[in-house]
């Protein structure tokens, strides 16, 4: 496969586990990372009431239990994941993807933004695929968050 090629892959992967986790199949978000995936989420009530620490999920195990959580079980079907514009670089087996990922979510059919973030993902390639091995998601105006930009915004090139 060409660069272009994997770059489309990388890319539909990272869509397919927001549209995944959007309609509550946890299988195929699950398919989009690998067993040993690390999920970091910083201020995961970000946009609901309340403060909460980074989230750090190991594991599908890990992945499931967040997916298949009441917390985020009460957003569906009213929530809709959106990322990009996506920043791709591939390394061969792996790649780093940067850019950023928006969380909608609808309460009396007024959607609202209820997280604006940005994001690192990891990727690399498992059995013929692409799958997410790492990902870090920053809400927008936290220092993590522009440290995270720093350091790896100097790598894309």
């Amino acid at each position: 496969m060409d660069d272009v090629a994997e770059e489309l892959a990388i890319r539909n992967v990272i869509n397919l586990y927001g549209l995944a986790a959007d309609c509550g199949d946890i299988e195929t978000a699950l398919a989009c990372h690998t067993e040993d995936a690390i999920y970091v989420v910083s201020n995961p009530m970000s946009g609901r009431v309340g403060q909460s620490d980074d989230l750090e999920l190991k594991g599908h195990s890990a992945i499931r239990d967040m997916l298949s959580s009441d917390m985020h079980q009460s957003l569906l079907p009213n929530c809709a994941h959106t990322v990009g514009p996506l920043v791709v670089k591939v390394h061969g087996v792996t790649a780093t993807v940067l850019g950023y990922s928006r969380v909608y979510h609808s309460a009396n059919g007024e959607p609202r933004l209820m997280r604006l973030a940005f994001n690192r993902w990891d990727m690399r390639t498992e059995g013929g695929s692409w799958k997410i091995a790492r990902r870090e998601s920053r809400v927008m105006g936290e220092d993590k968050a522009q440290g995270m930009l720093k350091n790896t915004v100097g790598e894309m090139l």
